[in-house]
């Protein structure tokens, strides 16, 4: 039985990828494709070496909606290997729009089922913000899809490893040394990780000179006093009586000494953290991290705050000081 069911998984791969294979430029695989319930449109995703591509629009003409990511950034997530399907799915952004394309087939658990061959099935969820807007269904026999191989292994010819807790792929990127110091609360980061491409939080405003002039931000504080604000290329820096006071960063190039960062994935900043912060679960919205309280007392108030965006990646990190 299972050499049969051997041979079916065989026959699966290269029957969907025969058909998935239509409507990919030349020098490119098929990952996946169907006709969409309803509709006479179609999707099919293609990819190579460098990157994947996702195209919508009627059957057999030019697509609509083209979008392509780059093999190290494509938002791919393989079968976890549980359940009684096989499935994966692959999720394109295109501004604040997200496109998931979801396909696979239900495994034969008997000579019967296998004899009445595949059930596929396959999907598309468009979203906004993270929030799904509709989700259109897939002709089941239209599917086509060919598990094992393809982008999975791509992207780890290109050096990542898929991290199952936090539901993304993880670079080469772990620090020596986990940044995350632990503590009784789950850990904390030492004063000095509170900077971003080499601005530090309490800095005095005379050293912010070559990125800009602090202007006025309209936030007053309850007691009157105004926070001046410099904006430079991703990063606002607040300063109040002369030092800096919050940081927010939404640009890869101010980076933390550590090497957290704008645009890496969840797995990655757990992975330079050596942990998970405050005990949360591994695919949280946003990482709350607290200074050191063996810090000097200047710095006991400060507090960073790691950012997700819908695609798992760090969408924003900013420092804070809890009372100013």
């Amino acid at each position: 039985m299972k050499r049969t069911l051997g041979a079916f998984f065989a026959t699966c791969g290269i029957l969907f990828g025969t058909i998935a294979q239509a409507g990919c430029p030349a020098g490119q695989e098929a990952f996946t494709s169907c006709q969409i319930e309803g509709r006479s449109t179609e999707v099919f995703l293609c990819f190579d070496d460098a990157v994947a591509t996702y195209h919508y629009g009627p059957i057999g003409e030019t697509p609509d909606l083209t979008i392509s990511e780059t093999i190290a950034q494509v938002d791919y997530e393989p079968w976890n290997g549980l359940g009684t399907a096989i499935s994966e799915t692959i999720t394109f952004y295109n501004g604040e729009f997200s496109y998931e394309v979801g396909d696979g087939f239900e495994r034969p658990f008997s000579e019967e089922e296998m004899e009445l061959g595949p059930r596929r099935f396959g999907w598309i969820d468009v979203a906004q913000n993270g929030q799904s807007l509709s989700r259109l269904e897939c002709i089941p026999d239209t599917v086509g899809y060919g598990f094992g191989g393809g982008i999975h292994d791509v992207k780890v010819a290109e050096g990542f490893d898929w991290d199952d807790n936090s539901k993304t792929w993880v670079g080469n990127v772990a620090a020596q040394t986990p940044a995350l110091y632990p503590d009784p609360n789950g850990g904390c980061l030492v004063g000095p990780e509170f900077m971003l491409g080499g601005v530090g939080m309490a800095d005095r405003v005379a050293t912010l000179h070559k990125l800009g002039s602090p202007e006025a931000s309209g936030v007053v504080l309850p007691d009157g006093r105004e926070i001046d604000r410099v904006t430079a290329d991703g990063l606002d820096i607040d300063v109040l009586d002369g030092l800096v006071v919050r940081m927010t960063s939404i640009n890869p190039m101010w980076d933390m000494p550590s090497g957290l960062r704008v645009g890496l994935t969840r797995g990655e900043v757990i992975a330079i953290l050596g942990d998970v912060p405050g005990g949360a679960s591994p695919d949280v919205g946003d990482f709350n991290i607290p200074v050191c309280t063996e810090a000097p007392r200047d710095f006991a108030n400060w507090e960073a705050m790691i950012s997700f965006g819908p695609d798992k990646r760090v969408e924003s990190i900013q420092f804070v000081s809890i009372s100013p």
